[in-house]
């Protein structure tokens, strides 16, 4: 894999920002409304680079897997997403929870919420840490075989769209058949309940794996292609139906601005305060459902107040990066 593509930790930046936007506020205005309302689906957005970024990390790795190669890498996932999640999990267990279980506890711990009824869950954005972990585990099988196989990419993004079409369909599957505390959404494709909530992730990771391995003389490298891309995304958004194609356009757009070709959209997505986003995007996506459960009314008005509070998120998250991040590993590697 390359170095660092700075475009897309910004990229990972502006979609952690929609979803906090997404859970703080609601805008009366239908051209803004449309866009911040959909920000569940930039959960898909993330599902998909990730998939992008380990497929183009691993592939030369993967193509014969052996228990070292394997071990490295569920360390690294561990890494990577553990300590400031096991710390959000202590914090929420002594300072919010109404009478936590030990359970509930080792249902969050082990990050198997998908498994288990909602109501175990700790915090509502857990339930995409525990299908991408899930996925984390299969990943390493799931790459050597299509290696193996020789599946093609087209076949992936197919099996991808497929399982993205069903999802909605798909009856709850979990433990425990308690009544929910938590009310289901009714927008569409925002289903982060059981079992069908990993068949969204699964069907995200389908798409990013399926573009990592399009060779790249097939994605065209004129500028006015991705900026078509953007902007065919940003009209799907004051759809119903068209969110279906999200994650697909953004894997287009991923692999875009992985080639090294220019635009204003790579520009943009790497300067400084974009960037410097995409570096806390982990510990915001993390705190900011926290900071919101806690309902904190600094001023009156609604909008300055959930403002105020985006950027007390931020400024928590930039701690939590540069002292728990980038300085806390479980594993050597």
């Amino acid at each position: 894999m390359k170095n660092e593509i700075k475009s897309l930790t910004g990229l990972r930046g502006i979609v952690a920002l929609w979803v906090t936007f997404f859970h703080f506020s609601y805008f009366k205005s239908f051209w803004i409304q449309s866009v911040n309302g959909k920000g569940y689906v930039a959960v898909d957005i993330f599902f998909v680079l990730s998939a992008f970024l380990l497929t183009v990390s691993y592939s030369g790795k993967f193509q014969h897997l052996t228990f070292e190669g394997v071990q490295t890498f569920y360390k690294k996932r561990v890494n990577r997403i553990y300590p400031v999640y096991f710390l959000s999990i202590v914090f929420i267990i002594f300072f919010i929870a109404k009478d936590p279980s030990w359970s509930q506890f080792l249902v969050n711990a082990a990050l198997l919420q998908c498994f288990f009824n909602p109501n175990y869950s700790l915090n509502e954005v857990y339930w995409s840490l525990s299908t991408e972990w899930i996925c984390y585990l299969i990943f390493p099988f799931l790459l050597w075989g299509i290696l193996k196989y020789k599946i093609k990419s087209w076949f992936l993004i197919i099996l991808g769209l497929a399982l993205r079409g069903i999802v909605s369909y798909l009856p709850d599957m979990y433990f425990d058949d308690a009544s929910l505390e938590i009310d289901r959404s009714s927008q569409y494709l925002d289903v982060v309940f059981g079992i069908s909530s990993l068949v969204r992730t699964v069907s995200s990771y389908f798409l990013g794996i399926g573009i990592a391995f399009i060779p790249e003389i097939k994605i065209k490298k004129n500028n006015f292609f991705v900026y078509g891309v953007v902007i065919q995304s940003f009209l799907l958004l004051y759809t119903g139906r068209g969110l279906f194609f999200i994650p697909l356009l953004s894997a287009v757009i991923i692999k875009n601005l992985y080639s090294k070709k220019e635009s204003l959209v790579k520009t943009f997505l790497e300067t400084k305060a974009v960037y410097f986003l995409g570096n806390i995007s982990y510990s915001l996506y993390i705190i900011h459902y926290i900071v919101r459960r806690q309902k904190i009314v600094i001023v009156e008005s609604y909008h300055l107040n959930n403002f105020l509070l985006i950027g007390f998120s931020i400024l928590l998250s930039y701690f939590s990066y540069i002292l728990i991040e980038k300085r806390v590993k479980i594993f050597k590697t």
